[in-house]
């Protein structure tokens, strides 16, 4: 069905075209600005029926001032593919501009300099790779921390494999400018951890500017990992002089995608977001607006995830009107639109933690999950509300316009019928949410392992992983062993595991054990048989599934314990004997220096000096027998050898 335009009161408009960009650079990358194309017609921003508080603002509109590339002489690298970059990086000089050849290089180094009218540009396609663990576990683990002034970095794609916190800092006295960068790599989902900001920028002058234009982050984090405030946050400024970001796209980060304590202006301009915990973007001053952005809440977009309700904290909205410590009150957002979907633990499109007012003008809301508002409330403060419209495309019921603060503005308002109406009043029903208004949201997709899609092979080559297995330990201090085996080729996911992989991998079976965290795994063919413990929570190819039912006969018994025998170190050699009333064999996986013990039956005779004997049975221990000094576990849980049975 034809839907009518989102355009409201035509008497009271004015006409208000789009803010087109222009694109400087090479043209061998996909251009950045690219991914923010319109879905449809070119961008338009939805009609303005208020322009009383322009003027508040007029500063924001302003071209901010970027780095004087003319204070700096070009120097072309000579540097081949493979090398470390940041070696040529840490060896420069104030009033270079560093110039980059097309190719794939490393980063292996974490640089902190002070630099003057200083700058890095790459030419055509630039790719560096940075180690896996770089940023996990401190939030200093910057690439690159360059202070001075007048600082420009353009045309840089970072893709590692890996989960990387890969991030840059730069605070300047009074300008620097971050043009066309992208981060491919998908963030870190480490558990109760500190990761480094990926940006972290500001200029200390208030007459001072930073510049981020075109960034492309895909962070694909875990919503609930806001670990206290230590994860991760897309950018991040605290500084007096103004921050401009615009043609960007940020998702996926927990700690804040945009998240400033700054007395200094903040514009965003022509954005998109998507799944970002706690906000999108923390608004707090009457110099700072947001406008002509749109911000997804849907998980089903990307492969940022959300944790079970007992691990982590989320509390995920666009707008967070926030006026803490250096920011204040005040805030304006213009021309945005908002689609709302499937996102655990939302609290708003826009939501007011502390800040007494914000001001919400030409903008469109898609309210299709039921229980996260539009305006939503933490603490009191004040929505000005003009020109909006809120749709629903499945009825959803959710409500507009929550309690718990004032609305003193509510002008021009169109609500669908399918939609609570809450603490304000509908002007009209007829207006529909208008797709070609909001910028699509695209995801390239980051594979995780080596498996590769050949489009141009025969189809009889060998068929990719196409299948996932975890194995989650749900947060819990216990360890839970498992084994599992496929009829086809396996290999470690770090995308879908948590503290690093585990399990040992041999050929298609796999012996391991998690404590709290997650093993994952890409596989092709079947799954054949799956032995674990009580405790985690087994998902194939995201759906979760019941580890009793996969693989196994029932005229023959799995071995699903598991017991281990360690020698702790020590040089003392200590004689063992046990017996199980059920099927035994030897365990590679949890045996140090060799297999040791041998089988008769389901007796096993044997000596641990230092090292470790683990096996795999079913059935009971009927009896074990062992010196003093070893420890002995039963399904990784620790347990007193002379009270094992009675």
């Amino acid at each position: 069905m034809a839907r009518d335009p989102a355009v409201l009161d035509d008497s009271e408009t004015s006409d208000r075209s789009a803010e087109t960009a222009e694109y400087e650079g090479n043209t061998g990358l996909i251009d950045r600005r690219s991914y923010l194309t319109l879905a449809g017609t070119a961008a338009a921003a939805l009609a303005t029926g208020a322009t009383a508080a322009t003027s508040s603002v007029a500063a924001a509109s302003d071209d901010p001032q970027v780095a004087e590339l003319d204070q700096m002489s070009e120097r072309r690298l000579s540097i081949s593919d493979g090398d470390d970059l940041s070696s040529y990086v840490a060896n420069s000089s104030d009033g270079e501009l560093l110039v980059v050849p097309s190719g794939s290089y490393e980063w292996s180094r974490t640089l902190a300099f002070s630099r003057r009218n200083w700058g890095i540009r790459g030419e055509g396609d630039v790719e560096i790779s940075v180690p896996g663990n770089r940023g996990r576990g401190t939030k200093n683990g910057y690439v690159l921390n360059v202070s001075g002034d007048n600082v420009f970095v353009e045309n840089l794609t970072f893709d590692s494999d890996g989960r990387p916190a890969i991030g840059f800092r730069c605070v300047v006295n009074q300008r620097a400018e971050f043009r066309d960068i992208t981060v491919a790599s998908d963030g870190p989902r480490t558990w109760n951890a500190q990761q480094t900001n990926m940006f972290n920028v500001g200029a200390e002058s208030s007459s001072g500017e930073v510049l981020l234009d075109g960034i492309v982050a895909y962070n694909n984090g875990n919503l609930s990992q806001y670990n206290g405030g230590n994860s991760r946050v897309g950018i991040w400024s605290s500084r007096s002089g103004k921050l401009t970001v615009r043609n960007s796209v940020l998702s996926g980060f927990p700690n804040n995608g945009i998240y400033t304590r700054m007395p200094g202006e903040l514009e965003v301009d022509n954005c998109v977001f998507a799944n970002n915990n706690v906000s999108a973007i923390r608004l707090g001053g009457s110099n700072e607006v947001v406008k002509n952005s749109t911000f997804y809440f849907d998980l089903s977009l990307d492969d940022t995830t959300h944790s079970h309700p007992q691990r982590g904290v989320s509390n995920v909205s666009a707008i967070t009107a926030d006026n803490r410590e250096s920011a204040s009150n005040g805030g304006y957002v213009r021309g945005c639109s908002f689609i709302v979907r499937n996102v655990p633990n939302a609290t708003g499109a826009i939501r007011f933690l502390e800040n007494e007012w914000v001001e919400v003008e030409d903008c469109q809301f898609l309210l299709d999950q039921p229980d996260v508002p539009g305006v939503g409330w933490n603490n009191g403060g004040s929505a000005r509300l003009r020109n909006l419209v809120f749709d629903t495309e499945n009825a959803s019921g959710a409500t507009v316009a929550a309690s718990g603060g004032q609305y003193p503005t509510d002008e021009n308002i169109c609500i669908h019928p399918d939609l609570s109406d809450g603490a304000i009043t509908a002007s009209r029903r007829d207006l529909r949410f208008d797709w070609s208004q909001a910028h699509s949201y695209p995801n390239p997709s980051f594979e995780d392992g080596s498996s590769e899609t050949d489009t141009t092979g025969s189809e009889d080559t060998d068929e990719a992983l196409e299948n996932t297995l975890v194995i989650d330990g749900n947060g819990t201090s216990e360890r839970v062993d498992y084994r599992f085996t496929v009829d086809g080729e396996v290999e470690h996911s770090e995308h879908y595991s948590e503290y690093g992989l585990g399990g040992e991998i041999n050929d298609g079976s796999v012996e391991g054990f998690v404590r709290g965290g997650a093993d994952g795994f890409w596989f092709s063919g079947e799954l054949t048989d799956l032995q674990i413990g009580d405790g985690p929570t087994v998902r194939v190819n995201g759906v979760e599934v019941d580890p009793a039912e996969i693989g196994g006969d029932d005229s023959d018994k799995s071995l699903e314990n598991t017991l281990v025998i360690d020698g702790n170190g020590t040089s003392e050699r200590v004689d063992y004997q046990f017996t199980v009333d059920g099927d035994l064999e030897h365990s590679e996986y949890y045996s140090e220096y060799g297999l040791g013990g041998e089988i008769n039956d389901g007796s096993v005779e044997g000596f641990v000096r230092g090292g470790a004997d683990g096996f795999w049975f079913s059935g009971e221990i009927t009896d074990l027998q062992i010196g003093d000094g070893p420890t002995v576990r039963v399904n990784g849980v620790e347990v007193d050898p002379d009270r094992l049975w009675r």
